[in-house]
């Protein structure tokens, strides 16, 4: 999901970035850790070996650590301190002679509370700079909790000392001796510690390891199943798994952490049963791409958008809802992102967010789709084989990921990756004067291909697919732009009959209106929000909902909060909630409200134990979105913080609806939409027989592919 959020702010602000001297030399910590977690202390003594013999050494350590050097005759000397998530000091080590050996004795009390990280006003997450307490044990580079350089990649072996009962996680594998050791190059050294059950299955590429706080065989087993089998196919597309072990770890809040050979996941976020088939894939593949190839963070993140894609995108296109997932990521795009606020792939750095979520994983994510589209499966793949090769254990940026497939595929891709990785905004397309003209040999259609967005035009390859008379499936064509305006001509030796632009939603692009039913998600991602509050709801579900709004309003900027009596009409210069099916405004939504139920989907739900939520467009603005949200009036207020905390994750769906007091979901979907403004019928004389568009195959194809598949399968397509 995503790694600490205070750890990129460390990255940018305190340290440079990892030079081509870092990828080669390192630093080694030989850690011997007591840990007491009643008292929040930790007491450590440090045998470094730097990379060369020096005559002074800096490094960097939690002001709350009393620190002294193992020799009497080194003399440490404090030079400054920083703010950053804790008070960091930095001292300088002088030695009576150079010398590639330094013991570092220090112990302190480490304890930053848990604060919540705000995601726009409906959403956040909780994290720590480091903890030690009796929940648990959490220390990274955040904390300082060892002494970190600038620049230098580590490697380490740690031992701990831990209360009875206590165990304790960290990278590499841990030895005989318990002794945790990772010899291979590390940006970071993490102690995890806790009350733990653990669960082992020995694998052909690695251990899979599960630690659970409270005991349960069966949840074990099926993540042990689950990592074998991703370790075995990501193995199989990329190359060798870095690492000796991969662990599943239970967090003592909720979390979606993503560490060298293990991930920390909260407890409600473990036992989620669709977790396994979604977000655990993407933990293990960050072992590739994040903890295996390094992040050259100043030319941006492209780590998060390539998991994305070969994790989350995957899973969906291995199932055919590939374009399904591309629709979501282009809505959330879409729904979040403004014109303000957008920015370019090389400024992204971390989920900070929606909007950064929207840009850095989503624009990303379709950058390498549509890369693989270009270059074909085959050489898609042989470039991340390549690029992991190379670069495993180094820091790498989209320079190198874009090298990487030039090498393979002989292609120039410097336009591709400038255009999307230094620009914002997306295009926007349009097609006009449409002709379809009949000739002695076949049937010619003309046009032309409209970008219709504010600022340059993108060069593209737009797909498009035409069904063609007497014939079983759809004929793929290219159209190639980089104008405003571009004028195509493509033939036929059979009638077409309909002509359909980016159906399968290959292209980063800003969707058409005919494309985005209302959603949740347009509520939550938008820049000014109203809420409107029944009157005329019982005392105790008015306070219900003043509460709901009053926190939403505490956490975003222009919200306007209204009761319903004191307005004669919604505003119209911002999107709308209305709170309560009693609210005076919600006669906008009386195809759904039906007396005390909702109707949806043939369905019927009392108002008294169903919770929902609505949208649609602003009765009077249709740029704008409008939102119900009707709570049941059982143990409503009990109910409130799961549904604050729940419907922000179903920001794609137009409407929801959650049963009883532990708000279980019981129908989410979409409003149908006409057909695309990018989807046309060329024949108006007859109906058009129903032809289904096929996906994507999933990339994991190619796996099965002869060497004589492999190498001959290319981009080339019959396109003018």
């Amino acid at each position: 999901m995503h790694r600490n959020v205070f750890l990129i702010f460390v990255i940018l602000v305190l340290f440079l970035p990892l030079s081509s001297q870092a990828e080669t030399k390192i630093i080694h910590h030989e850690l011997q850790v007591t840990i007491d977690p009643a008292e929040g202390m930790l007491a450590a003594r440090d045998r470094l070996t730097l990379p060369s013999k020096t005559a002074e050494f800096e490094f960097l350590l939690n002001a709350n650590l009393e620190v002294t050097a193992g020799d009497g005759e080194v003399r440490l000397e404090p030079l400054s301190e920083i703010r950053s998530s804790v008070l960091v000091r930095r001292y300088r080590a002088v030695f009576p002679q150079p010398t590639s050996r330094l013991e570092l004795n220090y112990r302190g009390r480490i304890h930053s509370e848990l604060k919540s990280v705000r995601q726009g006003y409906a959403g956040g997450r909780q994290a720590t700079a480091g903890q030690i307490s009796e929940k648990g044990v959490f220390l990274g580079l955040s904390s300082f909790w060892y002494p970190a350089t600038d620049y230098y990649p580590v490697s380490f072996a740690l031992s701990t000392r831990l209360p009875d009962g206590w165990s304790s996680v960290s990278q590499g594998l841990q030895n005989e001796q318990g002794v945790w050791q990772e010899h291979s190059p590390q940006d970071e050294i993490y102690l995890v510690a806790g009350r733990y059950h653990r669960y082992t299955l020995e694998g052909p590429v690695a251990e899979a390891q599960v630690y659970l706080s409270e005991a349960d065989a069966a949840l074990a087993q099926r993540y042990l199943k689950a990592t074998r089998e991703y370790l075995d196919l990501y193995q199989r597309l990329l190359g060798p798994y870095p690492y000796k072990k991969f662990a599943l770890v239970e967090n003592f809040w909720e979390s979606g952490y993503g560490m060298p050979s293990f991930t920390l996941l909260g407890p409600r976020v473990i036992r989620l049963p669709f977790i396994i088939a979604t977000s655990y894939p993407h933990e293990i593949l960050h072992n590739w791409w994040g903890n295996g190839v390094f992040v050259d963070y100043d030319s941006g993140n492209w780590s998060e958008g390539l998991t994305t894609y070969l994790a989350d995108h995957l899973m969906k296109e291995q199932a055919g809802n590939g374009a399904d997932y591309r629709r979501d990521s282009l809505r959330r795009y879409a729904d979040y992102v403004s014109t303000a606020e957008d920015f370019p792939l090389k400024a992204f750095r971390g989920n900070h967010g929606q909007i950064s979520q929207a840009v850095g994983y989503g624009k990303t994510l379709m950058l390498f789709h549509m890369l693989r589209q270009r270059l074909g499966d085959a050489i898609f793949v042989e470039g991340l084989q390549g690029f992991y090769q190379d670069h495993l254990f180094k820091v790498a940026g989209f320079h190198e990921i874009r090298s990487s497939f030039e090498a393979v595929s002989g292609k120039d891709l410097e336009v591709m990756f400038s255009q999307w990785t230094e620009r914002t905004g997306a295009p926007a397309l349009s097609v006009d004067d449409l002709k379809v003209t009949e000739q002695d040999d076949g049937f010619l259609v003309t046009g032309t291909l409209r970008q219709v967005q504010q600022g340059e035009p993108f060069y593209l390859r737009v797909p498009v697919f035409t069904q063609v008379e007497d014939h079983p499936r759809y004929v793929k064509r290219l159209i190639v732009i980089s104008e405003r305006d571009t004028n195509f001509r493509l033939f036929y030796r059979k009638r077409p009959l309909r002509m359909r632009f980016d159906p399968l939603f290959d292209l980063f692009r800003q969707l058409h209106p005919s494309e985005l039913p209302s959603s949740l998600g347009q509520l939550f991602g938008a820049g000014r929000v109203a809420f409107v509050l029944p009157a005329d709801a019982s005392r105790s579900m008015r306070k219900v909902y003043e509460e709901m709004a009053e926190t939403w309003a505490e956490g975003g900027e222009n919200i306007e909060i209204l009761w319903d009596t004191d307005i004669d009409k919604l505003p119209e210069d911002r999107a709308v909630w209305l709170l309560g099916s009693e609210n005076s405004f919600a006669s906008h939504f009386q195809a759904q409200l039906k007396e005390d139920v909702i109707a949806l989907e043939e369905q019927q739900f009392g108002l008294g134990n169903y919770s929902a939520a609505l949208s649609r467009r602003h009765p009077d603005n249709q740029a704008q979105t409008l939102g119900l949200i009707s709570l049941h009036d059982r143990d409503a207020l009990d109910a409130l913080d799961a549904l604050m905390r729940k419907l922000p994750h179903y920001g794609k769906y137009s409407y929801v609806v959650f049963e009883g007091e532990g708000l279980i979901n019981q129908l989410k979907g979409h409003w149908k939409l006409s057909d695309s403004a990018l989807d046309f019928k060329l024949n108006d004389t007859s109906p058009i027989p129903p032809l289904t568009l096929p996906p994507h195959a999933p990339i994991t194809a190619v796996l099965d592919m002869t060497d004589e598949e492999f190498e001959a399968e290319d981009d080339s397509e019959d396109c003018e």
